[in-house]
């Protein structure tokens, strides 16, 4: 690898995956996994429409809003929490997975690929590479997806020959993962650990952020698309709304994605100090923004 940008400073860079890495979310990738002489007792269609009759229930719920704030916000976003566990013990109970290896879903994973399905986000190998090339430096995944394994073959298969396979297969990927992929028999279709630590709402990607820790007092950068990601883009250094819109479109868009909050983050591009006094977070509509800031800004 030669990297053509270097950042200023070495940062801890925390990245979410659907829609961030990805252009779009990926779940629908887990539809298409083989049954392996298993009957799920549901479809993937009929698993994501209760889902979405979940997720609207949970939206028309009284919550006790006052001030609007952010300590709200994050209140009211953990509070979906069980609609999410909900899902996941759908998955389980109906025996979804049962039976796939860890072959399976790569395999899905290069499909998807192949049909466009799965489309990464462009100059994201560039961000990489400036970061493996800035000493102390690290990059990590921090996902609600259900697959670590799903997300560690995108890297693979997304990146080519842009990055070398040993950076891509040592990098850390907090996840969910699908229970027993590597067993003869395949998985047994458990998808909820049963210590506590899945990763399903903003607050647990906060609580797995944090326990990683922050080695030696790394600079934090966090970026991240959705509603899912705003306590950890309030709790970095600097946190990065990644959101794809012209620029006269992103104030409409930053309400609607973390609506009822009308907070409206400024554009990443008016950050000329990272060491300086910083909003709650920033946007900015692709990683060659963030490059150009990370790398033309430092302490």
């Amino acid at each position: 690898m030669t990297p053509t940008n270097r950042l200023k400073r070495p940062i801890r860079l925390v990245l979410d995956y659907d829609g961030t890495l990805t252009v779009k979310d990926t779940m629908a990738i887990y539809g298409t996994l083989p049954k392996n002489n298993h009957s799920p007792k549901l479809t993937w269609e009929d698993i994501v429409n209760a889902y979405m009759k979940d997720y609207e229930s949970y939206q028309k719920q009284h919550f006790p809003w006052h001030n609007y704030d952010r300590t709200e916000y994050s209140s009211w976003l953990a509070s979906r929490k069980q609609i999410e566990h909900q899902s996941a013990k759908r998955v389980q109970d109906a025996g979804f997975f049962q039976g796939v290896r860890r072959k399976d879903v790569e395999d899905a994973v290069d499909r998807a690929f192949e049909t466009g399905e799965l489309e990464p986000r462009a100059g994201w190998t560039d961000l990489l590479e400036a970061c493996y090339h800035q000493s102390g430096s690290t990059v990590e995944i921090l996902s609600v997806n259900w697959s670590e394994t799903a997300i560690r073959r995108s890297l693979q298969v997304g990146a080519s020959r842009r990055l070398e396979s040993n950076v891509l297969n040592a990098m850390p990927i907090h996840a969910n993962e699908i229970e027993g992929l590597d067993s003869l028999e395949g998985s047994s279709g458990q998808v909820i650990r049963s210590d506590g630590t899945d990763i399903r709402t903003s607050d647990d990607k906060l609580r797995r952020m944090k326990a990683c820790g922050n080695n030696g007092g790394q600079f934090t950068v966090y970026i991240g698309d959705s509603s899912t990601d705003f306590d950890c883009l309030c709790e970095a250094d600097i946190g990065i709304w990644l959101f794809d819109v012209p620029e006269e479109a992103y104030e409409g868009a930053s309400k609607k994605v973390f609506s009822p909050l009308e907070y409206v983050p400024p554009r990443l591009s008016t950050l000329k100090d990272v060491a300086g006094e910083k909003a709650m977070f920033y946007w900015a509509p692709d990683f060659k923004t963030v490059l150009e800031v990370l790398s033309t800004s430092g302490s």
